[in-house]
């Protein structure tokens, strides 16, 4: 690896001193250190995560108990803390690492069967288990164009830059340049590694329901689809015991992805998420706003008062 780049400030090199240490450690280690920092967040309910994660607990399982919120909550932050250290150790690593730690592969034909459609490939990735491994195995088929955002420390921009050009995949913006990449990738039969849960710009996005409540949700799979008829599929990846590398799952979307109508292929891939967090929900990353753009739902991560839906809903006989 090359040395730090001089233009770096103190600060940075601190940050890409701390990543390459934690590579260098077992990943069994990386993990139970992460699962023990996540376990703290049961005695700090104040932190932010915490807060985020109880709340989006509460509005999309209305029917749990507090006691369940709460577990899983907990969980969720622990796998938090576990995937970014694990983070750590693939961009340290020799893809090769990355690949051996994929011990078994669930709906490998899925996969397969989208790359011989001859035009082109988005993979659907949630915010679910540990996405950083799957690059590198994906790698040993086909050719990455991913969207990326510059991370806000240049040590660790440039560590993850480096650790990505190693698997030959071709980072681009998360603007309308970047789509325009996408766009012409998938032209060529190429692959595209797509984000379907994040809170996109108003003009990226319609307001669709994710778990009961509408949410601003992005359009850009839904429209890069309609313009090329590609492929579509679901990847995740979950860890095994500490130590024992991860399964790789891929899967199809939801029929409804498949629709004409954006505002119906949305909500289709917004349920090809909830369907994906169903399996192991303490796996997904609750602590994230996700329900800060929603037109129905007001104060909703506003600490001192409970969410106010603005119109009848699944879930408000919690809060109403």
């Amino acid at each position: 690896m090359n040395r730090t780049p001089p233009t770096l400030s103190l600060r940075d090199r601190f940050y890409l001193g701390l990543l390459r240490f934690f590579a260098r450690l077992p990943l069994a280690w990386l993990q139970r250190l992460g699962a023990g920092v996540g376990y703290l967040a049961r005695f700090m309910p104040g932190l932010t995560p915490v807060f985020v994660a109880r709340r989006n607990l509460e509005l999309c399982f209305p029917e749990q108990s507090e006691t369940w919120v709460q577990r899983t909550a907990v969980a969720s932050l622990q796998a938090n803390a576990m995937t970014f250290l694990e983070f750590a150790k693939c961009w340290g690593m020799p893809p090769a690492y990355s690949i051996s730690m994929i011990r078994q592969v669930h709906g490998e034909e899925i996969f397969k069967r989208a790359l011989e459609g001859g035009k082109g490939t988005i993979a659907l990735l949630p915010h679910f288990g540990n996405w950083e491994f799957m690059n590198a195995w994906t790698n040993q088929f086909v050719h990455a164009t991913i969207m990326y955002k510059p991370a806000k420390e240049p040590g660790v921009d440039a560590f993850v830059r480096r650790a990505r050009s190693r698997l030959d995949a071709t980072l681009v913006a998360t603007d309308e340049t970047g789509v325009r990449a996408l766009l012409k990738a998938l032209k060529r039969n190429g692959f595209a590694a797509i984000l379907p849960d994040h809170v996109p710009q108003p003009q990226g996005g319609v307001y669709a329901d994710f778990f009961g409540i509408e949410t601003l949700s992005t359009v850009l799979a839904t429209k890069l689809w309609q313009r090329t008829r590609c492929a579509v599929i679901v990847m995740f990846a979950l860890r095994r015991a500490p130590g024992e590398g991860f399964d790789l799952y891929f899967q199809e979307p939801d029929r409804d992805f498949f629709n004409e109508d954006i505002a119906i292929s949305v909500r289709g891939m917004n349920r090809t998420v909830e369907n994906v967090i169903s399996i192991l929900p303490s796996d997904y990353q609750w602590a994230y706003k996700r329900f800060k753009e929603s037109p129905h739902l007001q104060h909703v991560y506003d600490r001192d008062r409970p969410p106010k839906f603005l119109k009848p809903h699944p879930a408000s006989h919690r809060y109403l």
